[in-house]
């Protein structure tokens, strides 16, 4: 019951638009927090996108190699979308419990077979690891849900491939991807 909870919590806020289609927080008290920065309402979250809410930066924007007041929901899903066409997915690793907490260890992973803002795929596995503490109300339904990980496991993967040129196309990237040693499931046969 708990890891159905922790499963459903992520697919909505991956792919929900709409707090009052939400089963598995609770809307009235639901705030989201990302390595200690202030917390988001449930409407703060949904407005900016889980990819957004999960990336915002105290980095000077010059340093900031994924710019949240850039993005829409839309264009952060089709950011990581087209960086990994086969899929991130995400995974719960480990979960402890002691209700009305739930402790859990995740994995958010996928291999890298797209462009990701103008760099050429490089075909390796990309993945970040983080702890989340989420506390739930009778119901299970989440409340208050604070995430922590290091952004530099996810952005050192998508920045290692080459630059690409500016005007390089989705199916250019995955051609110069052809021609990287690094991932053999790239290499014509």
């Amino acid at each position: 019951m708990v890891q159905n909870a922790i499963k459903t919590w992520e697919m909505e806020l991956s792919h929900k638009t709409r707090i009052q289609d939400f089963k598995a927080i609770n809307p009235e008290n639901f705030r989201f927090l990302v390595n200690g920065r202030k917390g988001l309402s449930g409407e703060e979250t949904l407005k900016l996108g889980s990819y957004n809410a999960l990336l915002q930066s105290s980095l000077p924007e010059e340093l900031q190699c994924y710019k949240v007041d850039k993005e829409t929901f839309e264009t952060s899903h089709e950011v990581f979308h087209t960086a990994f066409p086969r899929g991130f997915a995400w995974e719960v690793l480990r979960a402890y419990t002691r209700l009305p907490e739930i402790v859990f260890k995740f994995r958010h992973w996928g291999y890298m077979e797209g462009p990701y803002k103008g760099r050429a795929p490089t075909g390796e596995m990309v993945e970040f690891t983080g702890l989340c503490v989420m506390k739930v109300d009778d119901s299970l339904k989440a409340e208050d849900v604070e995430v922590y990980y290091d952004p530099g496991q996810l952005f050192g993967g998508l920045l290692k491939g080459p630059l690409l040129p500016s005007s390089a196309t989705v199916e250019e990237a995955v051609a110069a991807a052809l021609s990287l040693d690094a991932c053999p499931s790239f290499k014509e046969k």
